[in-house]
C-alpha cells in the first residue's frame, strides 16, 4: 500500500508488536502498535513549532474542527461527542506538537472517526471561510455606542488562563529557562499578543506544517 516497514518488533509492555512505518510519497510516519486491546486507538499528531505566542497552533486545533471539504457541518466536533460510540475522543495543543486522537471499541465507528479526522486536519473549510478563523481566532466585536472589543473562542479562552497567577508564573519561568528555544513562547497564545496574528499568516502557517511529510499517525489496538 506505499509504505515501507522500517522497523518491528515486540514490546511486552504493550503485549504487542510495535510496527514502524513511512509512506514513501510522502514521507508521513505510521506506528502501528498491533495488541489484542479491544480499545482501538487512532492519533493524528504534527509537530507545531511556535514562533511566537499568538497561538497560532491552538487556533487552528480548533478550526480545523470546524468542518472540512466532506464533512462540512461546523459543529464536527460536538456532534461527533453526540452521534459516536467513542470513549475519547480530543484534540490537543502542546508546546511543539498538535494531536488529534481518539478511542473506542467498534470497528465502523473507528473507520468513521478516522475518516473525519483525517478529513479535518487536510481538507479544512478554514482555509477558504476567514470566518472560522475569526471566530475561533480573535475578530473586533462592536456593540452599539460601545468601544470595539476583541472576541475569539481561543482569545477568550486564554483571557481565562491568565488570569491565574499560577498560569503567569508558569509562563515566565519558561521563557527564564528556555530564552533562545520555542518553549518560552505561550503556545495557546498569549491574550495580548493574540490579536496580532493575521489570517493570512494563519494559512501559511496551516501550509507550512500541516502536511503529510510532518506528520505522524499512531494505530493501537
Amino acid at each position: 500500500y506505499g509504505f515501507e516497514v522500517k522497523e518491528k518488533k515486540y514490546v511486552r509492555e504493550v503485549e504487542g508488536d510495535i510496527i514502524q512505518m513511512e509512506h514513501l510519497s510522502t514521507g508521513a510516519q505510521v506506528i502501528v502498535i498491533d495488541n489484542q486491546d479491544v480499545k482501538k486507538s487512532f492519533l493524528i499528531g504534527f509537530r507545531t513549532i511556535p514562533k511566537d505566542s499568538t497561538g497560532v497552533f491552538h487556533i487552528l486545533e480548533h478550526s480545523v474542527l470546524n468542518g472540512s471539504r466532506k464533512y462540512p457541518d461546523k459543529d464536527t466536533f460536538v456532534n461527533l461527542m453526540k452521534h459516536s460510540m467513542a470513549e475519547f475522543v480530543n484534540a490537543i495543543t502542546y508546546p511543539d506538537h498538535t494531536v488529534y486522537p481518539f478511542c473506542t471499541e467498534n470497528e465502523k465507528d473507528f473507520m468513521n472517526l478516522a475518516d473525519v479526522y483525517l478529513n479535518a486536519v487536510f481538507c479544512p473549510n478554514v482555509l477558504t471561510d476567514k470566518e472560522i478563523f475569526e471566530q475561533e481566532g480573535w475578530h473586533f466585536q462592536c456593540e452599539d455606542g460601545k468601544t470595539p472589543e476583541i472576541n475569539g473562542v481561543v482569545y477568550n479562552e486564554m483571557k481565562g488562563v491568565f488570569s491565574s497567577l499560577d498560569s503567569i508564573l508558569e509562563g515566565e519561568i519558561s521563557k527564564a529557562m528556555f530564552p533562545e528555544t520555542a518553549y518560552r513562547f505561550v503556545s495557546g497564545g498569549f491574550p495580548d499578543t493574540i490579536p496580532a496574528l493575521s489570517y493570512e499568516e494563519f494559512l501559511e502557517y496551516y501550509r507550512t506544517f500541516y502536511n503529510a511529510s510532518n506528520c505522524c499517525i499512531v494505530l493501537y489496538g
